[in-house]
């Protein structure tokens, strides 16, 4: 036992020796927060984990999980043995301007050089799951061109949510407790969550902010019968005051997979955002908690939530929903996926009224991946564009934008959204190729975004003609004030132009990680301006499992 102790001591410190290094002894970089596992306890909210566990489950010609509702648990059902993770991680970051990093969870990378440090403990039994992640990040949060927008715009990524000095961030992610049996759990987490099947982005809940917390029950996972899928959560969240106003937040998860070839899977998610949010409470605006948790579960449109027939103004929705639908086709034998996701921001009167204009307040995603492409196992390929743009009938009736209601802090947590990073009346085209290996990967990609496509008026600060009293002339008197003013200056939107390498090995236990980030901004807050970023994330990353402790005690034991 001895023995073993002193050899985990060793261990450890070896790795903590490579997370002090300072950046410029270590030339290995970064893209995101994870490495190349060939078993993990859980797959997170992170775009890279499912390409890798698609690719190689369409290598090894698997039956493929959609992943559509993620954190996700996979084989546990019918493992009765107890399963351990640690799993420490480094990484350094330098940015010469506005922060923009998407999906980056509690990460703010504003301009400077920042560090996060982490050390994450995951275990699983038969009937127990726990995983918790004690973190540290600090950056610099230099100065820099501050975008001045308006309100629907104001929680861009690319905004200062955390004041003007150096930013210190420590706590708990991805912390998960949950009571499960047979693939049902129940239990609370504040861990990363994403819905629907985008690798960019997602309509609903993508991991662009940091997570919140939440109680969840339902599966754990996909649950499998025969040749069917399932996975069906609910989730409730009292927020704190990291959303402003701490609104209620509920929702009902849903998705089926039938597995054959081709493989097919639906589902949706419905969720609602209620409680008065920043507004003064009212008769209208008050919400009990029992309420607020049955939203999810009550009627589809909103003629039939009307209170009082004789008064069609009570049938006015007075919460946030968004409900969206997933569609997903899986090609084993090809490698192929193509997949749909569509969304409504508040409810349709009826039938009638969703038939003829179901693109009223929607949104949509539409995109494809390819494995082993032109022959080769290792070679994967996509492309995903999204839409939130205001609907074309916008100026004959008023849209609900995504993301456009104030009162719930523009569905938004930590100063960020939680659904699509490119936000309120946007698109976003993404595109990328690369090599996948076991040990090696590199992927190249090139990122297309419009904010404001129709709604792209700018805040100007100018001089205007203001009418005061003179008591010494005693009459009216024009002066010149100078006033905050929303007003078009041009007709075009803003426009992203950004270029990615991803560069990721592993030697030994050790997984290396670099990202590169290439950004280029025109029409800069509607208002003719440009702005250019470059971005660097360096990583390093070690894992120790339970299996690693069984080989050391089989070689004590010699």
């Amino acid at each position: 036992m001895i023995k073993l102790s002193m050899l985990l001591i060793k261990n450890f410190s070896n790795l903590f020796c490579y997370l002090r290094l300072g950046y410029k002894t270590i030339l290995i970089f970064i893209l995101i927060n994870h490495c190349f596992l060939k078993s993990q306890i859980y797959y997170q909210a992170d775009p890279y984990n499912l390409l890798k566990y698609e690719k190689d489950s369409y290598k090894n010609n698997d039956l493929i999980s959609p992943l559509i509702l993620r954190p996700s648990f996979l084989s546990i059902e019918g493992n009765g043995n107890s399963r351990w993770e640690i799993i420490a991680r480094g990484e350094y970051f330098e940015n010469s301007g506005a922060p923009n990093l998407e999906n980056s969870g509690s990460r703010w990378i504003g301009k400077g050089i920042s560090n996060y440090r982490s050390f994450r403990f995951g275990y699983v039994s038969k009937l127990l799951i726990f995983t918790i992640e004690p973190y540290r990040f600090n950056n610099e949060n230099l100065q820099y061109s501050i975008p001045i927008r308006k309100g629907i715009y104001s929680r861009k990524n690319d905004n200062q949510p955390h004041g003007d000095s150096t930013v210190v961030f420590s706590g708990i992610n991805e912390f998960q407790l949950f009571l499960h049996y047979s693939g049902l759990g129940i239990g609370i987490s504040n861990a990363n969550m994403w819905w629907g099947p985008g690798m960019h982005s997602s309509l609903q809940m993508s991991n662009n902010t940091s997570g919140f917390r939440y109680f969840t029950f339902g599966t754990i996972g996909e649950k499998k019968i025969r040749k069917f899928g399932f996975d069906i959560r609910y989730i409730f969240s009292p927020m704190d005051d990291k959303n402003i106003g701490k609104p209620y937040f509920s929702s009902l998860l849903f998705s089926t997979t039938f597995y054959s070839n081709p493989q097919f899977t639906f589902g949706f998610s419905r969720s609602y955002l209620s409680g008065h949010g920043t507004a003064k409470p009212t008769n209208w605006s008050y919400i009990s908690l029992k309420d607020a948790m049955m939203l999810p579960f009550g009627d589809l449109f909103l003629s039939e939530k009307q209170k009082d027939p004789d008064n069609p103004e009570s049938a006015v929705d007075l919460w946030d929903e968004i409900l969206v639908g997933y569609l997903i086709a899986s090609f084993p034998r090809s490698g192929l996926k193509i997949y749909v996701e569509y969304g409504r921001d508040d409810h349709a009167w009826d039938w009638d009224d969703f038939s003829r204009q179901p693109d009223h307040s929607g949104a949509s995603i539409i995109g494809l991946r390819k494995y082993g492409l032109f022959g080769n196992s290792n070679l994967v390929g996509g492309l995903e564009y999204i839409s939130l743009i205001k609907s074309k009938f916008w100026t004959k009736r008023v849209p609900g934008t995504w993301y456009s209601k104030e009162v719930y802090d523009y569905n938004s947590y930590n100063g960020r959204w939680w659904g699509a990073h490119s936000g309120p009346d946007s698109d976003d085209f993404f595109i990328y190729f690369g090599y996948m290996g076991e040990n090696f990967s590199i992927i190249p990609a090139f990122n297309y975004e419009r904010h404001g496509v129709i709604d792209n008026t700018a805040l100007i600060f100018e001089e205007r003609p203001f009418l005061v009293y003179d008591p010494e002339k005693r009459r009216w008197v024009q002066i010149m004030r100078k006033q905050w003013r929303e007003r078009q200056v041009n007709i075009w939107p803003e426009v992203k132009f950004e270029y990615r390498l991803e560069i990721k090995f592993k030697i030994k236990k050790f997984n290396f990680n670099f990202y590169y980030e290439d950004e280029f901004v025109d029409n800069l807050e509607f208002n003719w301006g440009e702005r250019k970023t470059n971005l660097w994330w360096f990583g390093i990353e070690r894992m120790i499992q339970s299996e690693d402790l069984k080989f050391i005690s089989k070689r004590l034991e010699k």
